[in-house]
């Protein structure tokens, strides 16, 4: 092989290795179709969620126990989130198909979820 693309491999493998498996959803998910509030399992977050059908979250509470996390989609104003930034509210539909991303304490599915949602957890 080629030295640069010894190289290359090299840094491909490194590069895939600094993925955490927090990130991808490997500590579990769950499934719900019901308005009733979803929390992680104690010493978790939800990481991500996709809307199996279009979607208004009733809740969607963003984790605080990162300084970082305030930046991340909550149903209430937080000051963290910038100029422009907007809240996620009743105005908000996530369509189909759509994965979000982020460290949530805790979300609401609406009482009309048909599709309902998957959600995933990370530390």
């Amino acid at each position: 092989m080629v030295d640069h693309l010894k190289k290359q491999n090299k840094k491909n493998k490194i590069m895939a290795y600094n993925i955490g498996t927090d990130q991808l959803g490997q500590f579990g998910s769950g499934f719900s179709d019901e308005a009733v509030e979803v929390t992680p399992p104690t010493g978790k977050k939800i990481i991500a969620i996709t809307f199996l059908a279009a979607t208004v979250l009733s809740t969607l509470v963003a984790s605080t126990d990162d300084p970082n996390a305030s930046y991340f989609s909550h149903t209430t104003a937080v000051a963290g989130n910038g100029g422009g930034a907007a809240e996620s509210d009743a105005a908000t539909s996530f369509p189909a198909g759509l994965t979000i991303y982020g460290r949530w304490d805790s979300f609401t599915p609406p009482t009309t979820t048909a599709g309902g949602v998957i959600f995933y957890f990370g530390k």
